[in-house]
């Protein structure tokens, strides 16, 4: 605060130079003090209320479940994509974006899995309600642009309140489309696709602009996934 005189300083708000018993001393969330003009007091009073409340704010770590502040959680992205909330501990055990495809089976330190083979016989880890599942997972996109893997009921319940903006073609889906077995070659994945795409173009009368569509995601899924 630059004090002009002995009765004058400038507020450390709008930098006007104003008498010195017109001015406010206001703390922030920091603990740092600064010098209002009546006209800035509200604003510096509202700002300071606000960040106290965000420090104060607490959430779930996505890995171990405990309750952190949230300004301690930090997100992870993991090697399918799922964005995690994590607090330090979780967040330097997970494996990064560039981790091994491999799977190493249901984790046993509560941290969420990072693969996800898209098959049934296979468990893998709701990030949601945390249980494990036999069936495989919906990659959901939430509104807040999250990338969540949930079990067919969390994904339910998630549509039911409105935070879903996108679901993907799960790999069972998509297999089913193209009409293949639980894995095949890269090859035999094209091979499929063309088929598949040739009967449901919109200029054959076995196709139509939703079949055409509906194949052609079904092969990216699949190709994308490996």
């Amino acid at each position: 605060m630059a004090v002009v005189g002995e009765r004058q300083a400038g507020c450390d708000g709008c930098g006007r130079t104003v008498a010195l018993e017109d001015l406010t001393t206001v703390t922030m969330p920091d603990g740092e003090r600064v010098a209002c003009c009546p006209e800035c007091e509200p604003h510096a009073r509202a700002a300071a209320r606000k960040g106290a409340s965000l420090d104060q704010r607490r959430a779930a770590c996505d890995g171990c479940t405990g309750t952190f502040l949230a300004t301690e959680l930090e997100d992870v992205v993991l090697s399918d994509g799922t964005v995690l909330t994590c607090c330090p501990s979780c967040a330097a055990e997970a494996p990064g974006p560039d981790a091994g495809a491999e799977g190493d089976g249901p984790a046993t330190d509560g941290n969420a899995d990072a693969t996800d083979t898209g098959d049934t016989d296979e468990r893998t880890r709701c990030t949601q309600c945390r249980e494990w599942v036999d069936e495989e997972r919906f990659r959901v996109t939430t509104i807040d642009e999250r990338t969540e893997r949930l079990c067919s009921d969390c994904k339910a319940d998630a549509e039911e309140r409105g935070i879903v903006a996108d679901v993907a073609m799960r790999k069972t889906e998509a297999r089913d489309v193209l009409g293949l077995e639980r894995a095949v070659s890269d090859e035999r994945l094209r091979e499929a696709f063309h088929e598949q795409v040739k009967r449901a173009h919109p200029d054959r009368k076995s196709g139509s602009e939703s079949a055409f569509k509906l194949v052609r995601d079904a092969y990216d899924r699949l190709r994308d996934e490996g």
